[in-house]
């Protein structure tokens, strides 16, 4: 007669822990571990919207691509470039920016490890391959002579090595 209530309890709480969201849920995994490389082909499908637009499919810049095996920085069209240009890096501590450009319009994302994000997606590599696609919403940006607004940033891209 003893063990019923203790599996009733048991029971109970395995329950309400089911129930429960993970603290891991909704959260972007980090960044995808990339062997030093250098990336000669690819592209970037970029949407932004907001007080800014932007809808451009954008090569990458192979000169400016790059994976040292702690840091990579992918770069899509010419930065400063009066073209819509978007650069992903992932930074050694795991850290992951996204940088949308045109002219001396730029707005910068990112994805931190313990620190809270407008940005979420994830990015997978193999030997010849990365890809991937981020999201990021409510962006502060400025614009030369519109001021202050915000932006929703959308980019999938493949970099090919």
């Amino acid at each position: 007669m003893r063990c019923i209530p203790w599996v009733s309890s048991v029971l109970t709480t395995g329950l309400l822990l089911a129930a429960l969201p993970s603290a891991a849920e909704g959260q972007t995994d980090g960044p995808p571990k990339i062997s030093q490389r250098q990336f000669t082909g690819g592209s970037a499908k970029l949407t932004m919207t907001g007080s800014a637009k932007i809808d451009e499919e954008i090569a990458i810049n192979d000169k400016a691509s790059y994976g040292d095996g702690t840091m990579t920085w992918l770069q899509y069209g010419v930065s400063g470039a009066e073209q819509p240009n978007v650069l992903i890096t992932y930074g050694e501590s795991g850290e992951i920016g996204i940088s949308v450009g045109k002219g001396k319009f730029v707005v910068t994302g990112s994805i931190m490890a313990g620190e809270e994000s407008n940005c979420s997606g994830k990015a997978q590599a193999t030997a010849t391959l990365v890809s991937g696609e981020y999201t990021c919403t409510g962006v502060a940006s400025y614009e030369p002579g519109k001021g202050m607004g915000k932006v929703d940033i959308k980019v999938r891209f493949t970099a090919k090595s």
